[in-house]
């Protein structure tokens, strides 16, 4: 079958090294002993949990990462009210709020790589851009928000860092780190993102809708005929040196893998362990598919493309041969939202035929 490229309403290339590499009061009201994110002990429970007597304060699993980057903590965090200013720290995350019906709570966006899905442009380009690259502390202060949602990794005090969720909550700025960031990462880690902001935002019943969208969706690209029993080797190039293509290593990419293997592609540079592939390897494995990863800024695709076609040293692998190196959506691929999943279908495509 053939699967839409985009959600209906009712419901990255050569990559850099570099690129690879609250909800209650405001500050003025509210300490840091009561901002309104919390962290305290995890609980049992992986499900967010609503109170019974009111709605306020909801509490959802999510994590605190280390100033660093390198120590990610799960916390249950406590959410005193709905929040109204929201910043989202990359693309997806913004993607996904949207189609959330959450656009007119977004202040602003940071690391716009490329153009937004057709769906969500219209909501997409109307939110403030705070940074075109990763957002500063200092750019997501400036908007004054109440809340700060997206990818972990940028959750640091650095360059690039939005600001540790301490940093931000002793700001009363309230924060959710996506599970699609987490080691092990999988779909339902991103179905565990839809319930929990549903519940932060108090729109469950969205959330439910986009949840099954989703699980629908899915549930057809690992039915389709066309890979069906098949498993089909394929790499990925992270970017060019000295006219030689890297294929770094995905083995910490398990929400990407896992999404390959949905429409029956396994991916060599998934056991490389350490930094990157050999191009030895990638000849002796023989990928019948080899895909790159476009982002604005970025390099031209078709030159990139073209200079993998001409390269002597690739021309025994059959995805040079049969001319399936193929570009995808940085964004699509690695800003945790569902839009990893249409850019699989569009893959497929272009790979198995529509």
């Amino acid at each position: 079958m053939k699967f839409k490229n985009m959600m209906t309403a009712g419901t990255c290339l050569v990559l850099s090294a570099a690129l690879l590499a609250g909800c209650g009061a405001s500050a003025s009201e509210t300490s840091s002993e009561s901002a309104s994110s919390e962290a305290v002990a995890p609980e049992e429970t992986a499900s967010p949990e609503v109170a019974e007597d009111s709605y306020y304060p909801v509490s959802a699993d999510t994590y605190t990462v280390s100033s660093d980057g390198a120590t990610w903590t799960p916390v249950t965090t406590e959410y005193t009210a709905e929040p109204q200013r929201v910043v989202a720290n990359n693309q997806g995350t913004a993607n996904l709020l949207i189609r959330l019906g959450l656009a007119d709570k977004l202040v602003g966006v940071a690391a716009v790589y490329g153009p937004a899905p057709e769906d969500v442009a219209e909501q997409f380009n109307a939110v403030p851009v705070i940074a075109e690259g990763y957002a500063s502390k200092e750019a997501v202060l400036g908007v004054d928000p109440d809340f700060v949602a997206g990818r972990g990794d940028l959750f640091v005090d650095g360059d690039y860092g939005v600001g540790t969720t301490e940093e931000l909550a002793s700001a009363g700025i309230a924060s959710y780190i996506t599970h699609v960031g987490e080691t092990g990462a999988n779909f339902q880690s991103f179905l565990t993102d839809i319930d929990n902001l549903g519940v932060i935002f108090n729109v469950q019943d969205k959330a439910a809708e986009l949840k099954a969208y989703y699980q629908d969706y899915v549930a057809a690209l690992q039915s389709d005929e066309r890979w069906a029993g098949k498993t089909t080797k394929m790499a990925e190039v992270s970017w060019i040196e000295d006219g030689m293509p890297v294929f770094g290593s995905a083995a910490t990419e398990s929400l990407q893998n896992e999404a390959f293997a949905m429409i029956g592609l396994d991916n060599i540079n998934e056991d490389c362990d350490g930094s990157q592939v050999s191009i030895e390897t990638i000849i002796a494995e023989d990928p019948e598919v080899i895909v790159l990863f476009d982002y604005e800024g970025g390099p031209d695709m078709d030159e990139m493309i073209q200079s993998l076609y001409d390269n002597a040293a690739l021309q025994d692998i059959s995805a040079i041969k049969n001319k399936k190196v193929i570009s995808l959506d940085f964004n699509a691929i690695y800003g945790g939202s569902g839009d990893l999943y249409t850019a699989m279908s569009d893959l497929a495509d272009e790979f198995y035929g529509a």
